[in-house]
């Protein structure tokens, strides 16, 4: 007989750390994957920096512990750890998409006659943009030269597809390791090695991996790697995002330049001319967003704690419950489920299709269920591993077939700005 819920939440080794989270009250968190919660150990991180700030003003750059003047270097370790990075690969300077286009401006080469950069058909929006406007600023028209390899007829991408598409004029490509609206993992070391044959420089959008799904960039050796880290990492509300570049172009110019990207030991001299940091620390741009790295340099610690290899396993016993308890349950609902069923090729979230997928995201959250909806049909369901329970996952799916039964009021769909 299968394992109760009650079974495994009893015997899950990561349920202590479900206390060190604020949970939000009455209600029942499965959208880890656009914000994770806020833990302890980050709230006490945030306001033991308030405290220095309070105290020491401006000497916290030096004073502080640790000081902030090198806290964007601390972090950055912390993520070599995490995602297997060489030493100095790694820094955090904005958003992920200040980040993509810093990768944009260092490693596209101007005198390649392929101009192409390759995206998928259902890139996340940021992705689009910030390649669209980087070749409009080149003198390109994106209409040419933003290339897309599009997904079969189930929805998701395939790896031959996008091996085709890296020989038709592309010199760099923009990729997600996890596809943010399907769930789909791609196998990152085949397409990472057939742009390397193609000498097609590749970065991959980790949005939706890191945290969630081991990574040892040594051994990907891709050309770079971007992520966020409010999503599973925890780092809260648009916490600085992650920039991975190559050891192999440690030695080119940053293609944007900003002071905080400059050898520390002589940043205050004020030169004129760049001298870069070692690493990936060259890319740095303004000043660090302290208040932000402080939320960062908490979370993170759980997640070292806890293990990336320990919070993939859960995550996969929780979408794969998820997924068998919808087949057995509502058998006749109208769900498809969009997301592959093999582990190896799902990443942290379930997404199952549904016609009224966005009437039931928002009656789930009056109801005290908070999933999250993507255009057009897609509920997604992201238990995190940190903090989600194996019963969770039943009570969502027994409200699931409640409100489907109960069927749905008129709403307002233009109020839900957000999901």
């Amino acid at each position: 007989m299968p394992a109760s819920a009650h079974q495994l939440d009893l015997a899950d080794p990561l349920a202590h750390y479900r206390e060190q989270f604020y949970l939000p009250g009455g209600r029942i968190y499965f959208d880890g994957n656009s914000l994770g919660l806020l833990c302890r150990a980050a709230e006490r991180a945030v306001l033991d920096t308030l405290q220095q700030w309070k105290e020491l003003a401006i000497e916290g750059w030096t004073a502080a512990e640790p000081d902030w003047f090198h806290l964007t270097e601390q972090l950055a370790a912390q993520l070599c750890r995490i995602v297997n990075a060489p030493d100095h690969s790694i820094t955090l300077t904005g958003s992920t998409t200040l980040h993509l286009q810093q990768v944009l401006a260092t490693l596209y080469r101007r005198d390649d006659p392929r101009r192409g950069i390759l995206i998928d058909s259902t890139a996340f929006p940021t992705d689009r943009y910030a390649v669209a406007g980087f070749l409009r600023s080149q003198g390109l028209d994106p209409s040419v030269h933003l290339l897309e390899v599009p997904v079969d007829a189930a929805g998701l991408l395939q790896e031959d597809a996008i091996a085709a598409a890296l020989t038709q004029g592309v010199q760099m490509a923009v990729l997600p390791s996890v596809v943010f609206t399907t769930g789909q993992l791609l196998d990152l070391q085949s397409i990472t090695s057939v742009a390397a044959g193609h000498d097609v420089r590749i970065c991959w959008d980790c949005s939706h991996s890191v945290g969630v799904v081991p990574l040892n960039l040594s051994e990907l050796q891709p050309d770079a790697a971007i992520w966020c880290t409010y999503k599973y990492l925890n780092g809260g509300p648009g916490s600085v995002a992650a920039m991975y570049l190559h050891p192999r172009w440690h030695d080119l110019p940053p293609g944007l330049a900003g002071w905080f990207g400059a050898d520390k030991s002589r940043q205050f001299r004020m030169e004129h001319e760049l001298v870069p940091a070692v690493g990936a620390g060259r890319l740095q741009l303004g000043t660090p967003h302290v208040l932000s790295l402080a939320a960062l340099r908490g979370s993170l610690q759980l997640i070292e704690a806890a293990g990336v290899e320990r919070l993939r396993q859960k995550s996969l016993q929780l979408t794969a419950r998820l997924r068998q308890l919808l087949h057995e349950q509502l058998p006749d609902a109208g769900f498809v489920c969009a997301t592959p069923e093999a582990d190896h090729r799902r990443g942290g979230h379930l997404a199952i299709r549904h016609p009224l997928a966005r009437q039931l995201s928002l009656k789930l959250r009056s109801r005290g269920f908070v999933p999250d909806f993507r255009e057009p049909d897609l509920l997604r369901i992201a238990p995190s591993p940190l903090y989600s329970r194996f019963s969770d996952c039943d009570d969502l799916v027994v409200e699931i077939g409640r409100s489907l039964a109960a069927g749905f009021e008129a709403v307002d769909l233009a109020q839900s700005l957000v999901t």
